[in-house]
């Protein structure tokens, strides 16, 4: 007899991400996380399963975290990254067959490592460095504590001087590196008071080709990269004429003629309004062809989910003969894995089925495809592909692991009821319902609204912990991808552009009404709760409408106008919002919840962490505040430092544990 999903549940789902093929196509690497409840933190390993099917073996173990396996070119090691050594991470190689791994890197400065490549020929390691900042350093640290000394002085120049989840980073940037797959000595490209981004050998393993903007004015005006080339022992950076814009995944084409990335056509587009688009561009520069802009869909991994880590590994690959590329797509509530051949005309053929989610994937030389996929009510797991017979046949599918095979015999999880409402305005909102385990449908039930955060992110077929559990305590759950989501072309995401709570607000209550008249749904015993925008939306509802007995705000926004110089993310004013900060802060206060706070008559929640950096903490205390001087129904939980934006889902586990229990607190004291 299967039990509904508890709240420890989050402790037992596994993370499976970043599946790396060996050179002969036999092996499949990848990146586990687990969750050690007993020393309330997150762990990886490195996994190896065979292609063909067979037991999977851990290769790595210990306190350290252990990620982003890499086989060698020759096969014969795995080069991966740990932090077993701390503070620092470190590149360590282990042999293929398995057995002891070796510290290959010695870096100093304590810092963070990502992007590791070997050369083509397997003498070297590519990858990206950033060192921690001098003074936080752990001798640092350690020498004003013996001598009882303040932390110092912090002097900011630019404008992303700190970064969620990351900290303050102090002028200290991620810069290109080269080491010997030998000896491991190592040495940056790169320098400056510049970020670097996705390095790539090229072909013949002589030059290396990575993104970055060196503008003077950089942190004024983001999202323009460009792309340069250096030579491996180092010298002159070499710009690659292409047209200003956004881009990421930068890869180089096996032929050595192209560069494919990911970007969009809209320098100012910071947010993500416009589709992400695969680009392919000539190694001398020039005119890009977009190879997927016809298809009005979005490239990457947009939909959210509490137990997945998307896209640790490429988003974009060339298959090995160098004539088509692959990548996921967002698309109304699936991420699918897609390609599409180079040539013009070349169609978009998925790989994968609607209803389910990819989560990484790597491709084998014969064509074959790794890929983490799941559904909404499937966790995770690894998956074989076999290559198509032909453009667009569907490939055949193979599971190569069952870590939550126990897991999900134990549990009765909801499969989850698609709907689509009018809006009135001649569109629909894509949602889903759950009903509780034991629904019964003479009986109404309360009911809990969820709102997305993003604004352009999407909800879909992708296992979420957190509404599940709430299904099991016996709320209906809703969540819908209202207008400025992504999935549903750029038309839908582009409908809130800088108008955040008109048209999404429109579709959210057009839901909610939807909802209420259901027979079975309790209409006076309705909340409604989200994070980040999705915090937003649960003040500016609330501040318009007393249709919810009670709300849940979650690392929220309050007020754009204090949010735009005090969050991370330092938006180009004018842009996206109208107006700015100084001389036309109107606009900006307009769209703000906080410009509602007197009309919210709606039992609050706000949750928040002072560690977070996206939503700033202030954000929460600025709505409190008003609040409780108007007499209002609020209560503010306030996270400590060590919590950041990603609570919810990368949090401390205990405190995710405690975040759970105050929802449900708050949900059963206002809906019984």
């Amino acid at each position: 007899m299967s039990r509904p999903v508890i709240l420890e549940d989050f402790q037992r789902i596994q993370i499976l991400c970043d599946p790396n093929f060996a050179p002969d196509g036999t092996r499949i690497a990848f990146t586990g996380y687990w969750i050690d409840p007993e020393k309330n933190r997150y762990c990886s390993d490195i996994r190896v399963v065979p292609a063909q099917g067979g037991s999977l073996r851990r290769f790595t173990a210990g306190d350290g975290s252990d990620t982003t396996p890499r086989w060698s070119p020759d096969g014969q090691q795995i080069a991966f990254l740990s932090d077993r050594q701390k503070p620092g991470w470190q590149i360590y190689l282990i042999p293929a067959d398995g057995g002891e791994a070796r510290a290959l890197t010695r870096l100093e400065g304590e810092g963070t490592i990502r992007a590791v490549r070997w050369s083509p020929d397997g003498s070297r390691l590519l990858f990206l460095y950033r060192q921690a900042p001098a003074p936080y350093r752990e001798a640092a640290v350690e020498e004003r504590r013996k001598r009882n000394l303040s932390a110092p002085v912090r002097v900011h120049t630019r404008l992303q001087y700190r970064r969620d989840s990351a900290g303050y980073v102090d002028d200290e940037y991620w810069q290109v590196w080269i080491a010997d797959a030998h000896t491991g000595e190592a040495r940056p490209l790169t320098s400056g008071d510049f970020h670097c981004d996705a390095p790539v050998f090229s072909p013949d393993g002589q030059t290396v080709a990575f993104l970055s903007q060196r503008d003077p004015d950089w942190d004024r005006y983001p999202g323009r990269e460009d792309i340069y080339t250096v030579p491996v022992e180092g010298g002159t950076l070499t710009r690659v004429p292409a047209p200003p814009g956004p881009k990421s995944a930068l890869t180089w084409s096996p032929d050595g003629a192209y560069f494919a990335y990911v970007g969009t056509p809209d320098p100012e587009d910071l947010w993500g309004v416009r589709n992400a688009r695969v680009y392919l561009l000539p190694i001398t520069g020039g005119e890009p062809r977009d190879l997927t802009g016809h298809t009005d869909r979005c490239v990457g991994y947009y939909a959210l989910s509490d137990v997945q880590r998307a896209g640790e590994g490429d988003v974009l690959r060339w298959n090995a003969s160098g004539n088509a590329l692959f990548f996921p797509v967002s698309v109304q509530g699936s991420v699918r894995l897609c390609f599409t051949g180079i040539g013009p005309g070349s169609d978009v053929i998925p790989l994968t089925e609607d209803g389910c989610t990819v989560g990484g994937f790597d491709l084998a030389p014969d064509g074959r495809v790794a890929v983490i996929l799941g559904d909404a009510v499937t966790p995770q797991e690894l998956h074989l592909l076999s290559a198509p017979a032909a453009m667009g046949s569907a490939p055949a599918v193979r599971s190569l692991t069952a870590v939550h095979r126990a897991w999900r015999e134990e549990v009765q999880l909801v499969e989850p009821e698609a709907l689509s409402v009018p809006n009135g305005e001649g569109g629909q909102v894509p949602a889903w319902l759950l009903r509780p385990p034991d629904f019964r449908g003479e009986e109404r039930y309360p009911l809990v609204l969820s709102v997305h955060g993003g604004p352009h992110l999407q909800y879909g077929h992708v296992l979420f912990h957190e509404l599940q559990w709430l299904a099991a305590q016996g709320f209906l759950v809703a969540y819908a991808n209202p207008r400025g989501s992504q999935g549903y072309g750029e038309a839908h995401t582009q409908a809130i552009r800088g108008q955040w709570g008109e048209a999404d607000y429109r579709d959210v209550m057009a839901l909610a009404d939807y909802l209420a008249r259901l027979p079975w749904v309790d209409a006076d015993r309705m909340a409604i709760a989200g994070g980040s925008y999705g915090g937003f939306m649960v003040a500016w509802v609330i501040g318009h409408t007393r249709r919810f007995a009670c709300a849940i705000a979650d690392r929220m926004v309050a007020n754009l106008h204090s949010m735009s110089g005090t969050t991370d993310f330092a938006w180009p004013h004018g842009t996206y919002f109208d107006g700015n900060a100084w001389e036309n802060p109107h606009p900006l206060w307009q769209r703000s919840p906080l410009s509602c706070a007197a009309q919210i008559e709606t039992p609050l929640l706000i949750l928040h962490a002072d560690g977070d950096f996206r939503c700033p903490v202030g954000q929460a205390e600025e709505l409190f505040a008003a609040l409780r001087a108007l007499g209002k129904t609020v209560e503010f939980v306030r996270y400590p430092q060590e919590a950041t934006h990603e609570l919810s889902r990368k949090g401390p586990p205990d405190l995710r544990r405690d975040r759970l229990q105050r929802i449900l607190q708050w949900l059963r004291r206002w809906l019984g």
